[in-house]
């Protein structure tokens, strides 16, 4: 079940006309964004995302699509699916059809939920392994930070790790600096200094990244927002990566060098302990 335009129906339903551009073209934009016992997680940072990302790619913004509308669409989904901790996914896409030039800057929309075992974010038990991914790199530009329907880097960044057994694995810019990874932003601990890549890099402009900037101070951390060269990741005490549905996931190798998570897991607390007092933030 998903909710298309505000009507509640079958996935299989979905016309194919809202579907062609995204597919010809990769031409859409979307937003995953983490309920939680029926509250949207950070929705103002997604909403204004959202906006930033839809006008970059000169589509036409509704006027009724505003916070609030986002919310209520997403509780009619939340209460047809009968749950309400759950990864929701919006999709925009630009209607109608043309070739590289569109007929339209009008847009569809739809969205998708699917539930989560718990309502808070859970640190992972076992640590991840990871690889450098350096068949493709990460252009670095307006267009990268956005949560655009062209994913190639990280559809085939996750078939590489998949086929060599990895957790995950760590994009690179065309400069060869580390800038993400096939699911999220990466973050580097090394002492007191907690480093992630900047935008200019390549890095995606995450929900989830801006909030650990801002949060981390408050165990201790001072952030840094600079370029990472992959040879760094073996001075690194600690390797993150980051998204708003999974929080951090901790890394605990990189060939052969290992890593702790225990600032990892003092953010972690932290965030939930802010959730379960201020809610969706």
């Amino acid at each position: 079940m998903i909710n298309f335009n505000t009507q509640l129906q079958e996935l299989e339903k979905l016309p194919i006309t809202a579907l062609a551009r995204a597919a010809r073209y990769g031409d859409g934009v979307f937003e995953t964004i983490r309920m939680r016992e029926g509250k949207l997680l950070f929705i103002e940072d997604h909403y204004f995302r959202l906006m930033a990302s839809m006008r970059i790619l000169r589509m036409a913004i509704p006027m009724e699509f505003t916070p609030e509308f986002i919310v209520d669409q997403s509780l009619r989904l939340a209460e047809e699916r009968g749950f309400e901790n759950g990864r929701l996914r919006l999709q925009i896409v630009r209607s109608g059809g043309g070739t590289y030039t569109p007929n339209s800057n009008t847009i569809d929309w739809w969205m998708e939920l699917d539930p989560l075992e718990t309502k808070d974010y859970v640190l992972n038990n076992v640590g991840l392994k990871v690889e450098l991914f350096k068949d493709h790199y990460v252009q670095p530009g307006l267009l990268s930070t956005l949560k655009s329907s062209n994913a190639l880097p990280y559809v085939l960044g996750s078939i590489y790790a998949q086929e060599n057994q990895f957790d995950a694995v760590l994009l690179v810019n065309d400069a060869k600096r580390l800038v993400e990874a096939n699911y999220g932003n990466v973050f580097l601990v090394q002492g007191d200094i907690l480093r992630t890549a900047p935008l200019e890099d390549g890095a995606l402009r995450g929900i989830f990244r801006k909030n650990v900037l801002d949060w981390a101070k408050e165990i201790g951390l001072e952030v840094q927002e600079a370029s990472i060269n992959p040879f760094d990741l073996q001075k690194a005490d600690e390797v993150w990566i980051t998204n708003t549905i999974r929080g951090i996931q901790w890394v605990e190798q990189y060939r052969k060098k290992t890593f702790g998570a225990s600032k990892a897991k003092e953010m972690i607390d932290m965030i939930n302990r802010k959730l379960n007092v201020l809610g969706a933030l």
